[in-house]
This record gives C-alpha cells, structure tokens and sequence, in this order.
C-alpha cells in the first residue's frame, strides 16, 4: 500500500496537477468583469403624414414607407418571424422576389433574437430589423453588396419559397 505522501515525491506530477488548477481557475476569472451595454435604439419618429410607396420610386425615396411598414408589423400580434415579416413587406406592395430574410432559428435550434428583412431596389437595399423580445424595429437604406451589387443581407438567408 502506498502512503500519502507517495506523490510528494513526484514532484513532476505534483507541480502539473498545481499549473492545471491553476489555469483552470484563471480562466474563470476572464469570465468576470464589466459586461458590454447594448447601444440604446432610438426608434424612429413616427411621421406626421403617412408616407407613400412608390414603385419606381428608388429605396431612399421608399424608405419612410418601409419604415411605416416594419413599425406596423412590430405594433401587430403576428410572430417575430420571417415569413410573416416578409408577408406584411410584400402586402405594403415590396417586390417578394427582390427580398431577403434572415433564418427563425440559430444553427443550434434557437429561436432568433430578430429579424432581418430586406429589399433590394436597383443598387441599393431597404433592410429592417424587427427584434422579438421588445418588438423594437430600425429600418436604413443602404447600397446592395457584391460583386453584382445583388446582396442585402451578408451570410446565409432564408428562401423565401412560400
């Protein structure tokens, strides 16, 4: 039988087992500290006419409509979800075919914090957010992306086959 103080004359083994508890316990201490704010949203202001759509209208000149459409979506009851996102977009009159939307789910199965929605009008994009949690929205015109100047949304997005 061996007695305890076996591994005190294995200084080698002794001393890992120290630096492992060691580093173990400094990684937990990254996890501390002050955790980043979230900028505050301002949403925008609502207008004193409602805004018209245009249809050949390019996006800056559709951007209060759009707009006007995502803070009518967030006001609603509907689910912070794509397809109802794009459904409400392309009921206001936006070409479905020019839209992008982002994933309901993460990779891991999680539902989405919000949704990013999209139309492409010539070189640029309209592109809203509307967030589930407090059903806050933001809307921005901004160039389409690529190549072929045909990207609103960077990554992978939804199909929009419905």
């Amino acid at each position: 039988m061996r007695s305890p103080l076996h591994s005190l004359r294995r200084p080698g083994a002794a001393f890992g087992a120290l630096a492992l508890t060691a580093a173990l316990l400094a990684g937990c201490s990254l996890l501390e500290g002050p955790t980043p704010e979230a900028p505050e949203r301002t949403e925008p202001a609502v207008p004193e006419t409602a805004p018209e759509f245009f249809p050949e209208g390019s996006a800056a000149d559709n951007l209060p409509y759009f707009t006007e459409v995502l803070r009518a979506f967030a006001a609603g009851e509907q689910p912070v979800q794509g397809a109802p996102v794009v459904d409400a977009v392309a009921a206001a009159g936006f070409d479905k075919t020019a839209m992008q939307v982002s994933f309901d789910e993460s990779q891991t199965g999680l539902a989405a914090d919000s949704i990013f929605v999209s139309v492409r009008i010539g070189a640029d994009c309209l592109i809203g957010q509307v967030v589930a949690e407090d059903r806050g929205f933001a809307a921005e015109a901004k160039p389409a992306l690529g190549p072929a100047q045909d990207i609103c949304l960077i990554g992978s997005t939804r199909v929009i086959d419905w």
